[in-house]
């Protein structure tokens, strides 16, 4: 089959690597695949090797370039990742119905649709979300719940392989070997949580504790650390895209955000058997499923509180830690595609057209 994903962000966003990590999957799997993105995408800097597509800097050309890559007698998927291009997709997917091409949709957050009409589209043969709360979200809004697919995010195992132990990045972070690390992949982003997580950590005040923070900025928090008092044992770390090298120094992890459906970080985290701390917003509970602590969003104390647990009893990290590992499998790129896969091959059977 030929796969065509589009998407109009053109950020590396949580929902664009994921959206990279199928397309990488599948042409691995020997798929011809067909990436659409605005041209100045930076997603495009973490795969060089992609078949990339450039949208036209006009959306009202965007639909002729895409159907110029179709390939009569050749079954197609349209993948849509973004609400501009799920718009979209919703009345071409009904012109194309004709040409044998299904359409499925990506949603990956879960406030609201601003205009439900596309989403009762019949031109959209499936919709792909990230969660069961996304799920429910939609079929509030008129989704049929025989076209909503709970499809979780995958991670690829590269990015739940460090290259540096344990020893040597608390080494490299000068972080005693005996330390009890906090840690999280977060952002500058206010809906990420992180002036959260600086109170909470501030509050609990772990013996011999340290907190790193990965892709947080120091000349955003840093002042407030330093407020707080607790800024000779916070690391600040920029943006990288070698998280699992941080990731594998860590004793919990702890995720802090306001908003979320279903975070890659929290992901990459269970992926490598940690226990976790995590506030309870869109899809995080059923992601974490046993292996944390849950929190309210907004609640430094309650976090304080759920860092403070983890930190004195070794038996709960151990039996949250066995539940990461457990839940590992269920979170790889492999098992995403793989329901993928079906998704793709059930609507082209539906159309008469074996993938």
């Amino acid at each position: 089959m030929h796969i065509i994903f589009c998407t109009s962000s053109g950020t590396k966003s949580g929902g664009s690597r994921q959206a990279l990590y199928l397309a990488q999957e599948f042409v691995r799997r020997g798929h011809e695949l067909t990436f659409f993105t605005p041209a100045d995408s930076t997603l495009r800097t973490l795969d060089t090797g992609m078949h990339w597509a450039d949208l036209p800097e006009k959306p009202a050309q965007w639909r002729s370039a895409i159907e110029a890559v179709f390939r009569p007698g050749v079954p197609t998927v349209f993948h849509a990742f973004h609400n501009k291009a799920v718009k979209k997709a919703a009345w071409w997917g009904l012109r194309w119905r004709s040409r044998g091409v299904v359409c499925v949709a990506h949603r990956g957050v879960v406030y609201k649709p601003g205009n439900p009409l596309p989403y009762w589209s019949p031109g959209i043969g499936a919709f792909a979300v990230n969660s069961a709360a996304c799920a429910r979200v939609l079929a509030r809004y008129g989704v049929g719940r025989t076209r909503l697919h709970v499809v979780y995010n995958g991670i690829p195992d590269e990015r739940t392989s460090p290259a540096i132990s344990a020893e040597t990045m608390r080494a490299d972070l000068d972080i005693a070997p005996n330390a009890f690390i906090f840690g999280t992949v977060a952002g500058n982003n206010p809906v990420k949580g992180a002036d959260v997580l600086l109170r909470a950590f501030a509050l609990a005040r772990p013996e011999n504790g340290a907190l790193v923070m990965v892709g947080v900025s120091t000349d955003k928090y840093g002042p407030l650390a330093e407020e707080l008092g607790i800024a000779d044992r916070v690391r600040m770390i920029a943006h990288t895209e070698n998280v699992a090298d941080y990731l594998n120094c860590m004793d919990a992890f702890v995720l802090p955000s306001r908003s979320e459906s279903m975070p890659n970080t929290l992901l990459e985290a269970i992926r490598l058997g940690l226990p976790s701390v995590a506030t309870d917003v869109g899809g995080v509970q059923e992601l974490q499923a046993g292996s944390g602590l849950l929190v309210p969003a907004e609640d430094p104390a309650a976090m304080a509180e759920a860092m403070r647990t983890l930190h004195g009893d070794r038996q709960a990290r151990d039996t949250f830690a066995a539940a990461s590992r457990t839940l590992a499998p269920q979170y790889s790129i492999t098992n995403r595609a793989d329901r993928m896969e079906a998704i793709y091959r059930d609507l082209l059977a539906a159309r008469g057209t074996a993938a």
